[in-house]
């Protein structure tokens, strides 16, 4: 079931409508022109085939490194990572570049030792704990797959290598995370700054701008492909700097970062509290303030008016938080932000 999720969810637009319609007019011509039961099971078992590959294929498609690639994008999220390879692909580099993608969202949650087992434990542990209770870090098992940092172990040493770093916490610590993972490595390295040259290149005005690299037009992005041949190499001074920085953040145990003004900030995690009690009484004020609100609906008001990348796991983490503190009044059981609503306590 992971393995069929994991594919649709990364399909092209166009894969996903022209499966569908393979599946619509398979079940079209069995009932409208009354084919046997038997024909339609091999028909859709023939669509499923087509629809699903091999572990060697989804490698392939994924754009996975091998011993042959020149040039390795290391991306931040698998939306980033989707956008990268609609570059590489529509620019034709599918046999030298490949991506390895860290699909963690790096501004929320522990990242203490995230270097070592012991810490990536500690981080997938508060994540059952407070986030997802189903998240783990060894679904690659079930594609065949390498997880990101074996991925990163194997990179070929002729291999150039581009880091997508942005403008938040999330991707600049994603950066550095990575950095100090590749500190013995002798490849040349480069670290994009995808946001910041979008906005330059399209004088993007401050009320449009991006939170991360996922969130770039593909046109945009081509663009911004195009200028990876001008950026200098890290220096090893450089370098040095960065693998310092990682290990600073990974020595605390804090699980909220935050970009403000041009830095990371490690803040507390009831930081965003205030506002999410503020954003309660807005919607409340706008409707009736006695009324019970969907939670999603406050989480997803808070993602709009928030500048920063943080996710809507950690917003409900919050909001379940202020509840269980007799802060909101609750109507339905928490189970995810669907199932329940919550007011202001009178």
């Amino acid at each position: 079931m992971y393995q069929l999720k994991k594919l649709v969810q990364e399909m092209d637009d166009q894969d996903v409508r022209q499966g569908l319609l393979a599946f619509l007019y398979t079940v079209k011509e069995y009932k409208e022109e009354g084919k046997h039961s038997d024909s339609f099971m091999t028909e859709i078992v023939q669509l499923y085939k087509e629809l699903t590959i091999t572990p060697e294929e989804t490698a392939k498609r994924r754009l996975v490194p091998n011993q042959n690639t020149d040039t390795v994008h290391i991306v931040f999220g698998e939306s980033t990572a989707g956008s990268v390879r609609q570059v590489i692909k529509q620019l034709g580099l599918q046999e030298s570049d490949g991506i390895i993608c860290f699909p963690d969202l790096f501004s929320v949650g522990p990242i203490w030792k995230l270097h070592e087992p012991e810490g990536r434990l500690y981080r997938k542990e508060w994540i059952r704990n407070h986030l997802d209770p189903e998240y783990t870090d060894d679904n690659y098992a079930f594609t065949g797959e390498l997880n990101p940092i074996e991925m990163v172990q194997q990179i070929p040493e002729q291999a150039q290598i581009v880091i997508w770093g942005g403008n938040s916490a999330h991707e600049r610590i994603g950066s550095r995370y990575v950095q100090y993972l590749l500190r013995e490595y002798r490849n040349q390295m480069i670290e994009i700054n995808a946001v910041d040259i979008c906005e330059r290149k399209y004088n993007i005005a401050d009320d449009q701008k991006y939170f991360h690299t996922g969130e770039i037009a593909i046109d945009k992005l081509i663009e911004v492909f195009l200028e990876i041949k001008r950026i200098p190499p890290l220096t090893n001074v450089e370098r040095d700097n960065y693998e310092q920085e990682w290990m600073i953040y990974a020595g605390t145990k804090q699980v909220l970062r935050l970009w403000m003004d041009g830095e990371i900030n490690t803040v507390e995690q009831n930081h965003l509290d205030e506002y999410l009690l503020h954003t309660v009484y807005k919607l409340q004020s706008r409707s009736n303030p006695e009324a019970f609100l969907k939670a999603a609906r406050i989480i997803g008001e808070a993602i709009g008016y928030f500048d920063e990348y943080i996710g809507d796991s950690f917003f409900e983490y919050r909001l379940r938080s202020l509840i269980y503190e007799g802060k909101l009044e609750i109507c339905g059981i928490p189970k995810a932000m669907r199932y329940y609503s919550v007011r202001i306590k009178l």
